[in-house]
Formats: C-alpha cells, sequence, structure tokens
C-alpha cells in the first residue's frame, strides 16, 4: 500500500509504553524513536471486530521515547521532563496535540495525536512545486501555529518541511520544542537541517522567534522553487558556512512570492517581520480571490493524490482493517493463490520477510550511521567555530592593545608639542618685553642728550658778563673782570645739572605697564631758552630755566625751541587666543582624539585634551561632534565641551557624541550585581589594573546591535555554554544597545 512507511518491531524496541501497546516504528530521530500505538492497557477487553473480523483497534497514538539504551541518565530525563512540559503548553488546532506523558517512567515516553499525512518534504520530492497561491495558502496555516507558539513563549527552533504536515483540513506543525527543546540543536543538527537553520543559530547564537520567521521562510521558497536558498553542495559544512554568512541564491523565486518570503530571510533578526504581520498580510491577499473551497482547490492534482493515500491509509489503520498481530505471526503468512497447507509457500514467504527484515536493519544502521556522523560532523564544526572564535578574540584583543599604543603615543606626541608650543610663546613674550625695556632705554639715552644739548646752547648764549645788555652791574663784584657774576652763572648751570641728573634716576618713564605703548605717555624733558640780548661786563647778568613736555627724543624744532608736538594715541588690540581658535576650527561631524579620563569623577569630564584636535572618523575614534551652536542633546553617550576666552570674552560650545564598536573598553563603577555609573565616553585600556578614584570596573562592548522593542540583556549571551553576566545600555537615542561584561 502506498502512502506512509511503517517498520516491524526490533528486539530492542519497548512492546509497550505506559498504557500504549506499540505497533510499528515510524521513525527514528537524532534523539529518540517514534511508534505507532495503539491506546490498550493491559487487561483491557478487544474492542468490536473490524470487516476482516480481527478486533477494531482502540484509538491509534504516536508516542515518542527516547533513544537510549539501558539505564535513562539524569540528564536526559530532565530533559525529557522539560520537553513533555513545553510540548503540554501547546494545544492548537495547526499543531499535533500532546494526549499524555510520562518523564518518571523507566523509559521516558510522550504520547502525540497520530497525523496520518505526508510531509512537505516528500510532497515536493514525489509531487513537485507548489504554484504561488498555494505557497500562500500553505504559509498561512504555518503562520497560525508560529503565532500561537510565540504567543505562549515556545520557540519551535526547528521549523522546515520535515516538520510540517499536510493533511486536508490544512497544515500542521509537529516537533515543536520536544526534539530541540533543550540547548543541544547543534549536536542534533542534520544536514537537511542547516539549509533550513537561521543565521544566528549557525553560529552558536540563541534562537528566538525570529529565528523560526527565518526558517519559515527557507520552507516557503523551497515549496516554490525546490530547493533551499543556497547554491547547491554536497558538503554540510560548506551549507553551514554560507547559512553562517547569509549568501543566498534566490533565483527561481516568483516575482509575486518576493514580497512573502525575501522579508523573512533577512540576515538581521531585527528586520524579520512578525507572524501576526505575516499572518495580516497573506490574509489581505486571500480577500482578494472570491470563495475559498478547501485546501485541495488550491493544490496541484498530484499533492492532492498522494495526500488522500495517507489518509486512507490511517482510515485502514484507525478501523482496523490493518490486522498487525496477524501481520506478525509467521505461521499465518501465505503467497498470494497458495493452499493454505503448502510448506513451500510458508517457507518461501519466510525466506522473503527475513530478506526484507535485513534490508530494513541494513537501511536503519545506515540511517543510525548516517546520524552519528552528522553528529560527529557537527560536534567537530562546533569545535572548529570555537577555536575561531578564540582566534578572533585574540586577535581583536592585540588590535586594541595596539590602537591603545598608538593612542598614547599620539597624545604623548601632542603633549610634547603642546608644550614645545607654550615654551615658544613664552620665550616670544620675554624677547617682545626684552625689545620693549631696550627701546625705552635708547629713548632715555636721547632724551638725555637732547637736555645735555639744550642745556650747552643756553650757558654759550651770553656775552660772557653773566648779565644782560645794559644791565648795571651788581653790587658786591669782587674784580674788574665780573668774576661774581660768572660765578652766579656756573651756580645756575649747576641747578640745571642736578635737576638732570634727578630726573635721570627718577625715569617716571619706566614706571608704566610692560604691556603699554612705548609712546603711550609723555616723557617731561628740560630745555635752555636763548637769551635775548647780553652785555660784556663782569657781573650783572641773569639766566632762568623753564621746563616742558615732548613726547619724542628728538632734537630741537624748527622754530629752536626744542620741542616737538605729541603724537596720536596708539588703539591696542585683544591678543590672539590659539584655543578658542583650536575651539572654532571645529565643524559638525567633525571627530575629535579626545576622551574622559575619568579623573573628574562620576559627574564631571576630564579631557585627556585641553583643546579639540579633529581626526579622521575611523576604528579608534570615540567622540564625534555633533553640533557647535550650544544646543546640545542630552541622554546616554552625550557631553558639553566649552570654553570661555580670556581675550575675546566669548564662550564655545561643543556639542559631542560617542561613537562605539566591539571590543571598545569603557571605565564604569560596579556595586554587588549592579552597574551604577559608565563613563560612556572613556576609553581606558582593557588590560589596565588601576582606575580612576571614582571607578572601580572596566567593562568591555561584546556587541553592538540596532535596538529593537523589548531588546535587552538577553540577546547578549553567545550561545548555550555562556556563563557570562552581561549588562546592556542603549546609545544613540534608543536606537543602538551595547552589550557589556566585565574585562577578563
Amino acid at each position: 500500500m502506498a502512502g506512509m512507511k511503517l517498520y516491524a518491531l526490533e528486539s530492542s524496541d519497548p512492546r509497550r509504553l505506559g498504557p500504549y501497546r506499540l505497533l510499528r516504528r515510524i521513525a527514528t530521530g537524532g534523539m529518540g524513536r517514534i511508534y505507532l500505538a495503539r491506546q490498550e492497557p493491559p487487561g483491557a477487553p478487544a474492542g468490536p471486530t473490524g470487516p476482516t473480523g480481527t478486533a477494531v483497534a482502540h484509538e491509534l497514538v504516536a508516542v515518542k521515547t527516547l533513544l537510549a539504551e539501558g539505564v535513562v541518565s539524569r540528564p536526559d530525563r530532565a530533559r525529557f521532563a522539560r520537553e513533555a512540559d513545553l510540548a503540554g503548553r501547546v494545544d492548537s488546532a495547526y499543531t499535533a496535540t500532546v494526549l499524555d506523558a510520562d518523564a518518571k517512567a523507566e523509559r521516558p515516553w510522550l504520547a502525540i495525536e497520530f497525523i496520518p499525512a505526508p510531509s512537505l518534504t516528500e510532497l515536493v520530492i514525489s509531487a513537485g512545486t507548489l504554484p504561488a497561491d498555494a505557497v500562500r495558502r500553505v504559509a498561512a496555516g504555518a503562520v497560525r501555529a508560529l503565532v500561537e507558539l510565540h504567543d505562549l513563549g515556545v520557540v519551535h527552533r526547528d521549523i522546515k518541511p520535515l516538520n510540517i504536515l499536510l493533511p486536508h483540513d490544512g497544515p500542521r506543525l509537529i516537533d515543536f520544542g520536544i526534539s530541540h527543546a533543550h540547548d543541544h540543536t547543534s549536536s542534533t543538527t542534520t544536514i537537511g537541517t542547516f539549509a533550513f537553520t537561521s543565521p544566528e543559530q549557525a553560529r552558536g547564537k540563541r534562537s528566538t522567534a525570529a529565528s523560526d520567521m527565518y526558517s519559515l521562510g527557507a520552507t516557503l521558497f523551497f515549496l516554490a522553487v525546490g530547493r533551499p536558498p543556497y547554491e547547491q553542495t554536497d558538503h554540510s559544512i560548506g551549507v553551514l558556512a554560507l547559512v553562517q554568512r547569509g549568501e543566498l541564491d534566490t533565483s527561481g523565486l516568483p516575482p509575486e512570492l518576493e514580497p512573502l518570503i525575501l522579508p523573512l530571510l533577512e540576515a538581521d533578526p531585527g528586520s524579520r517581520p512578525a507572524p501576526s504581520d505575516v499572518l495580516r498580510d497573506v490574509l489581505a491577499g486571500f480577500a482578494q480571490v472570491p470563495g475559498d473551497g478547501g485546501l485541495e482547490r488550491w493544490l496541484p492534482g498530484d499533492w492532492t493524490a498522494l495526500i488522500e493515500e495517507y489518509a486512507e491509509q490511517g482510515r485502514q489503520l484507525c478501523d482496523g482493517t490493518v490486522d498487525f498481530d496477524a501481520a506478525d505471526a509467521p505461521t499465518q503468512l501465505k503467497a498470494e493463490g497458495a493452499s493454505e497447507g503448502s510448506d513451500e509457500a510458508i517457507s518461501e514467504m519466510r525466506e522473503q520477510l527475513e530478506a526484507l527484515r535485513k534490508q530494513r536493519d541494513a537501511l536503519v544502521r545506515a540511517q543510525d550511521e548516517e546520524q552519528a556522523e552528522a553528529r560527529e560532523l557537527a560536534r567537530r564544526q562546533e569545535e572548529a567555530l570555537r577555536r575561531e572564535q578564540a582566534r578572533k578574540d585574540e586577535a581583536e584583543r592585540k588590535e586594541r592593545e595596539r590602537r591603545t599604543a598608538e593612542r598614547r603615543a599620539k597624545e604623548q606626541k601632542e603633549r610634547e608639542r603642546k608644550e614645545k608650543q607654550r615654551k615658544e610663546r613664552a620665550r616670544q613674550e620675554r624677547a617682545r618685553q626684552e625689545r620693549e625695556r631696550q627701546e625705552r632705554e635708547r629713548l632715555a639715552r636721547e632724551k638725555t642728550a637732547t637736555s645735555a644739548k639744550n642745556r650747552s646752547t643756553g650757558t654759550g648764549s651770553g656775552t660772557g658778563t653773566g648779565r644782560a645788555p645794559g644791565a648795571p652791574p651788581k653790587t658786591g663784584a669782587k674784580g674788574p673782570q665780573g668774576t661774581s657774576g660768572s660765578s652766579e652763572g656756573w651756580g645756575s648751570g649747576l641747578l640745571v645739572a642736578a635737576i638732570i641728573i634727578g630726573i635721570l634716576i627718577w625715569q617716571p618713564w619706566d614706571k608704566k605697564d610692560d604691556t603699554a605703548s612705548v609712546h603711550s605717555s609723555p616723557t617731561p624733558t628740560f630745555t635752555l631758552p636763548a637769551t635775548s640780548g647780553g652785555t660784556s661786563g663782569s657781573g650783572g647778568g641773569s639766566d632762568s630755566a623753564s621746563s616742558s613736555s615732548s613726547s619724542s627724543s628728538g632734537g630741537l624744532d624748527d622754530t629752536g625751541t626744542g620741542t616737538e608736538p605729541d603724537p596720536e594715541p596708539e588703539t591696542s588690540s585683544p591678543e590672539p587666543d590659539p584655543t578658542e581658535d583650536a575651539f572654532k576650527a571645529v565643524s559638525s561631524g567633525d571627530c575629535l582624539d579626545v576622551v574622559d579620563t575619568g579623573y573628574g569623577g562620576l559627574s564631571s569630564y576630564d579631557w585627556s585634551e585641553e583643546e579639540p584636535n579633529t581626526t579622521s572618523c575611523g576604528n579608534g575614534t570615540r567622540v564625534t561632534v555633533t553640533g557647535t551652536t550650544g544646543d546640545c542633546a542630552s541622554g546616554v553617550g552625550k557631553a558639553r565641551w566649552s570654553y570661555s576666552s580670556t581675550s575675546s570674552g566669548e564662550r564655545t560650545v561643543l556639542c559631542l557624541s560617542g561613537r562605539y564598536r566591539q571590543g571598545d573598553c569603557l571605565l564604569a563603577k560596579h556595586e554587588g550585581d549592579t552597574v551604577s555609573s559608565i563613563a560612556m565616553l572613556s576609553s581606558p585600556n582593557c588590560t589596565d589594573r588601576r582606575v580612576p578614584a571614582a571607578y572601580n570596573e572596566i567593562l568591555v562592548v561584546t556587541d553592538v546591535y540596532r535596538a529593537t522593542a523589548g531588546a535587552g540583556t538577553e540577546v547578549c549571551r553567545h550561545g548555550q555554554y555562556d556563563r557570562n553576566t552581561y549588562w546592556s545600555t542603549k546609545v544613540d537615542a534608543d536606537a543602538t544597545l551595547l552589550c557589556l561584561k566585565a574585562y577578563d
């Protein structure tokens, strides 16, 4: 009879599990076997007879048990108990219903509804691919099952054509959370499963509801094209590598199915649609088609024929037409048309049966060997992935240390450059002050020379008698040569000389501010007026001195008075401020070579540079300028850096935002199981043993994800064996999720 393949029980198979009598073996999986069984408690009377006179069977079920021989280990029993509990939570018209279970039995078992229907794998192989409308119909039933599973918090983790049966009433999802409810997906994955798994599962990461959606997309692609959505290869390692890299080959996909299938095959789990969205879009398409008429109306004839063969076989099994007891009794085997007592016919049929059994055993052994080979292959692949990940981690660690060393060398070079600039500015300032001092001394010397010249001109203009012409001689003269008058003129000269010497000692022109101009205040000079006339003779003459002001060191003017007009006052400009110039040179979108050292404490920043220094926005750059208007956004990873110039009185503000990539390290304060504070713009050396006093931990960025609604720390774990403690935080206005852990 065409239809499902049923295998006779072997000597290693149990004959009863709980209240169920095992009749045939349906299939052998990676972790267990599934039997066709009849609910028949020990001692129960036989039911009514069927058309052949045999007892009508009670309800037929599919019973799953572990593939273990001998005593079931405690971990396997615990996993099976979790599987039974997980499966029992699901009660849907689109899945196989769990009827009963006993995880504490000597050999744990799980009874499931028996569905006599072919899988999508067998339908495609035997009857060909589906048209677009039929693919949408099958997709609607499968998505309904996923909507109900995901609402219960159940992730199937093994959606593939082999796990979707197609009876007349629509798709039925089987094996949900059963053979893969525990965390051994990689060890039970076969070559067929590789082609329908998601990229994150292939990389050993945690399975999510989005993983089920990717597998559904690969399954629908298989229905429409007849192959998985990857380049064809006979090597499982090659298939796994294509899945890990997300290298799709979607050639042959009908254009009308692209809006349904391609979004499901997005490499980024966050970009895949939810089951409810897919169901809404599919049902909206159905609303445009008049009438329904059942699934058979939308399926090709070869598909409906095969489905009917399975259904007829199921009816015969359930109503007792097939007598398993008679088939198992060798003495009742008869060749068609042979006499009842023909020993030769019986012997021949026994030989044929034995040959069939040997052939079956060989197939089972080959299947077991193939599965063992697949498990070993998966184990080696997992080990290779672990080694590759360790190599990548080591390379990333060395790269981080190299970048840190380069950054520190650059910082040291920048500090030396700024120190050199500071010393050069100080040297130039000292040179300027020295030039001003020398200029003042030169002016003083010129003024002294001018005063001496004026004095010399005043004493030589008389007639030698010391009195004006026609003036009467003074009384008390001592001789005819007028020696008394000459002595009086000499005394007046001494007085003028004493005044000049006092002024030179006082030097009032040096009492001004060092930063003032050389000509910022007038310098007093003294000149002697020329005599109006004189007579020769002794005595009777008198000289007088008057003072005037001049800001020039020049000699006599054109009138002979020895003075010049005051110069125009100079207007002083503010000194240039290099730091202010550096701040104003920065534009929005620039990247800065600056980080928070952490020594400013938890509530303030201590920047590693005194002024901004733009750099290329490549690897290692931690800070981006988002604005220069002063209107800065607040949030995690945001900061302000301002500078007030004492020269211009202006205040310049830069709005900063952190840049993050995998492998970056941040300063943090860790209190118990909680990280209370993170310096989001810091960049310590990941291997530093000492941190600023305000912090006590260095965290490393393990992953950078695009944040989705409800996403948190649960996305940070790498596979089932990852025992690290993670924290997460959102930056970029909650658009990016950072995964963090303590640096080992």
